[in-house]
């Protein structure tokens, strides 16, 4: 059995297979707004999205956990887009630097590319169940404030 499952369809992993689901020009238009690659040479705002997806789907607690999972094998790397597994300190020193508005802008403009599609589709109730709710973002480096500062918010063991 192979490290990572498969689809016999495409020879990609699942997380690619989300990722290619936000287009590149859209993205690039983000970052370009907010010029969030100025001052970048190698970790660029594509591979701070990968990671912090990633990090997300796989539920990783710590920016260490984000580094070693994906650098759990070359191809795994390749196959996300990126040239290495980025250090900790890498990552950190990205989600200080840039600005998270990229993100805000992302997200929205995603809602109104796939808005168009699905609109035509019969998959428009999908729009509809999402259209009034409050989708919240958080940012997580409110997570170690509330540990520091609220009991109740102690969720990790170890």
């Amino acid at each position: 059995m192979e490290l990572f499952n498969r689809s016999k369809n495409n020879n990609k992993p699942l997380i690619r297979q989300i990722l290619d689901l936000v287009p590149r020009d859209i993205f690039q238009t983000c970052v370009s707004k907010y010029k969030s690659n100025k001052g970048c040479s190698k970790y660029k705002a594509y591979d701070q999205f990968v990671s912090m997806s990633f990090g997300q789907l796989n539920k990783s607690i710590t920016l260490s956990d984000i580094s070693s999972g994906i650098g759990v094998s070359e191809i795994f790397i390749k196959d996300l887009g990126l040239s290495q597994s980025p250090a900790r300190s890498t990552m950190s020193d990205g989600n200080k630097k840039r600005n998270w508005k990229v993100y805000e802008l992302l997200y929205s403009r995603l809602i109104t590319h796939y808005k168009k599609i699905l609109s035509s589709t019969s998959h428009r109730r999908v729009i509809e169940e999402i259209k009034d709710k409050k989708i919240k973002l958080v940012d997580s480096t409110i997570i170690s404030v509330c540990l520091s500062m609220f009991d109740w918010a102690k969720y990790r063991s170890g």
